[in-house]
């Protein structure tokens, strides 16, 4: 059964190639832009944030963003509640609830239109979704609130996406998986992700395995999730945790923006259809 059709004959098919990509920094480039700081603190005037005192985009990493990630990226509760919650019992601002959650909201809702997937992608995404020998599948750390906008911003494209936690039965197999860290309750550096994958919506048997993934490289420096030693130990964890889930040997194609972006994309794209031909 390969995403809930039947195969004719006492056998059933098994997709041979999953292809993993990233989200924010590999896929969404302008995800990442978003974060810089003049384009943040415009964003913050614009969303009312900073007349509520969160007005620099040092305040915004390290006192809002940082502290609640841990818990915001595992939960379904959303960033915009975690968040109102955490400035109002920090007293980050004296602006009553309802001035906060609605700065949160249009802050987060901008965000998310702004995290457009670029086009440059598009053809390799078409050849998975059209593939009857692969599966394509977008694994997150993020926000709950970002599942439905990459679904929204995949459909941009072309490309059909349902998430990683919605109903089985009628998918096509065609369709991309978003798999959201909020939605799963883990990150996808732990076990635990791959293997409520693996029990829902994965095929048990794979020829290969290709990540695509900049592992916070493209994040801001003032975000946690960008340290150095958090992104080796992030690399490490994930290709294990793929390779004892999945029990193949993951491809890691590493996404590195050392000159043009476009340029990043040509040579990720060029990789994955290599490793996928091999």
């Amino acid at each position: 059964m390969r995403f809930g059709i039947e195969t004719k004959g006492p056998k059933q098919l098994e997709p041979h190639t999953l292809v993993i990509f990233d989200f924010s920094g590999t896929l969404s480039l302008s995800a990442v832009d978003f974060g810089k700081p003049d384009c943040l603190e415009r964003h913050l005037e614009k969303s009312g944030l900073a007349a509520i005192g969160i007005d620099t985009a040092d305040r915004y990493w390290q006192a809002v963003v940082n502290p609640t990630w841990s818990a915001a990226s595992v939960s379904a509760t959303g960033f915009k509640v975690i968040a109102a919650e955490y400035i109002q019992a920090q007293a980050l601002s004296k602006a009553p609830r309802q001035s906060i959650a609605a700065a949160l909201t249009r802050f987060v809702d901008a965000y998310l239109r702004c995290s457009t997937i670029d086009a440059k992608w598009q053809p390799l995404l078409a050849e998975i979704q059209q593939s009857p020998d692969a599966v394509g599948l977008i694994a997150t750390d993020h926000y709950a609130e970002a599942t439905l906008a990459i679904q929204e911003h995949l459909a941009a494209l072309g490309i059909t996406a349902i998430p990683a936690s919605g109903p089985k039965g009628s998918q096509r197999r065609t369709t991309f998986i978003v798999a959201n860290s909020a939605d799963i309750g883990c990150p996808k550096a732990e076990p635990r992700f791959w293997q409520i994958l693996q029990a829902t919506c994965l095929p048990r048997q794979l020829k290969q395995v290709i990540l695509v993934d900049d592992f916070g490289r493209s994040e801001q420096a003032a975000d946690g999730y960008a340290h150095p030693g958090r992104i080796a130990a992030r690399i490490t964890a994930t290709q294990k945790a793929l390779g004892k889930v999945l029990q193949v040997a993951p491809r890691i194609i590493p996404f590195r923006i050392e000159g043009e972006p476009a340029d990043a994309i040509t040579t990720a794209v060029q990789s994955v259809r290599k490793a996928w031909q091999a």
